[in-house]
């Protein structure tokens, strides 16, 4: 077994007693058939855990919706890693619930924050329209309502709101009382700052885009590390063989329920294409990317060509080239 083929697209839904997925609609080489955006929501409670949600737009009116139709306000907002659509919905979502970010790693986010207009304002957080386009209102539905500024009428009130994201922290995560609670665990590789969202009630791992069950991801040199991602892929393995995680949910397309074949495959194929390089070195092409790809990258859609010379870069740091 390998990776698998899906004959039906994955579309998203209510995936298990605590767990929704909202699919985006923005299909792409790298995005395969949309992100997923994960509502996470311990049973019976009416405030949840919202990752990755990406990106802006048509996919946060969608997230408020699914919350709303649940009955749901989103008590906080989480980024497996700060690639762009993974994390370009976070300030419309904090304009329409005021909820605080978490990420790995924060920069990113809050510039995306500050470009939107969040600064801070006597200790509490919220959208500044002075020097910037303000934040819009957002329709949210029953998930709660917005002042005249687009800000949640609680928001003002809220110590620390919205602007500035929080470092995730390791191990143990729970964002608020009520919470579903997390384990942060480290699998850098695809970038440096990757995280898995481990949810012990489940026996369930949310991947970010370590993992695919469609196919492997990209290694994204520099930020991305050969030999931490398989690292990561042996972390994974562990995970797995010690029965402490049986279902991943990863950042596109869908779940995966048998995972060692999957690991294996993404592991064999990271093996393969080192050995294509080094043959292709020991054959005369030249150590550049380029020429790389064409000699070993033959068949590969176009669309692909940065993003695997991402990789082959990534593959000449680790044979030390």
């Amino acid at each position: 077994m390998g990776f698998v083929e899906d004959e039906t697209p994955w579309c998203g839904g209510h995936v298990s007693a605590r767990v929704r997925c909202v699919r985006a609609n923005n299909p792409s080489p790298m995005t395969y058939v949309g992100t997923n955006s994960w509502i996470v929501a311990e049973p019976g409670a009416k405030e949840c855990v919202v990752i990755d949600p990406a990106p802006a737009g048509e996919q946060v009116q969608r997230i408020l919706a699914t919350c709303g139709e649940a009955g749901l306000r989103i008590g906080a907002i989480v980024a497996t890693h700060d690639h762009p659509d993974h994390i370009e919905g976070i300030p419309e979502l904090v304009a329409a619930t005021g909820a605080p970010v978490y990420a790995p790693r924060t920069s990113r986010i809050n510039q995306l924050l500050q470009k939107r207009g969040f600064v801070k304002c006597g200790g509490a957080k919220r959208a500044c329209s002075e020097g910037a386009e303000g934040t819009g209102a957002v329709e949210v539905g029953s998930a709660g309502e917005l002042d005249s500024g687009g800000l949640p009428h609680s928001c003002e009130e809220k110590a620390g709101w919205g602007a500035d994201a929080q470092a995730l922290p390791k191990g143990a995560f729970r964002p608020f009382e009520g919470a579903p609670e997390f384990e942060v665990i480290a699998l850098p590789g695809h970038s440096e700052d990757s995280v898995g969202l481990f949810l012990p009630a489940e026996q369930s791992l949310f991947t970010g885009d370590v993992l695919f069950r469609h196919g492997p991801t990209v290694v994204f040199h520099p930020d991305g590390v050969l030999a931490s991602y398989f690292a990561s892929l042996d972390t994974l393995e562990r995970l797995v063989r010690e029965g402490k995680v049986q279902y991943f949910y990863p950042g596109h397309g869908y779940p995966i329920d048998d995972p060692l074949p999957i690991i294996e495959a993404t592991r064999k194929h990271r093996v393969d294409r080192l050995n294509q390089v080094k043959e292709a070195l020991n054959a005369g092409t030249l150590a550049e990317p380029d020429a790389l790809f064409d000699a070993v990258y033959q068949g590969v859609n176009p669309a692909l060509r940065m993003p695997s010379i991402r990789s082959i870069r990534a593959q000449l740091k680790f044979l030390g080239i």
